[in-house]
């Protein structure tokens, strides 16, 4: 599965643009963490560092512009996305950046079979490749807020 495309096209789905610095960083801090979960334990002495080296600034940078995209999607009117991603009917308070990366995280690794939405389960794994399947997820969506 191509992690990468999964993250970039969630964040978008969040309206969370390129043009935020901390973008980069949330997604290459998704893509370390995928490699070694571990990372997410020390995201100061560890994650913040590894991403700041590659990307030539200070730990302090990173940290920001990172929880400026987390207040960016915690904001997000994709209700259904932030409901898919992190519960938030059951949490009203912003995730911390940590957190946030956690959730993330488990909603791109884990391999959901399909979501509810409104009450209707929505899938995510197209049932002739067995992958997930990005238009298959959008259609479905699409169809949910038609009927509501």
């Amino acid at each position: 599965m191509n992690y990468e495309k999964v993250i970039m096209n969630t964040l978008d789905s969040f309206g969370v643009t390129r043009s935020y610095t901390g973008y980069d960083y949330v997604v290459h801090g998704l893509l370390l963490i995928i490699e070694d979960r571990e990372r997410i334990e020390c995201i100061t002495k560890h994650l913040y560092l590894d991403i700041a080296k590659h990307y030539h600034t200070s730990w302090n940078c990173v940290e920001k512009n990172m929880r400026t995209v987390v207040n960016s999607v915690w904001n997000s009117r994709n209700t259904e996305l932030l409901e898919a991603v992190f519960s938030r009917s059951s949490r009203t308070k912003k995730p911390t950046n940590k957190d946030f990366l956690k959730y993330m995280y488990d909603y791109v690794i884990q391999p959901r079979k399909e979501i509810s939405i409104a009450g209707r389960k929505i899938p995510f794994v197209c049932p002739i490749s067995n992958n997930y399947c990005e238009a298959l997820v959008s259609f479905y969506i699409r169809i949910a807020r038609m009927i509501e």
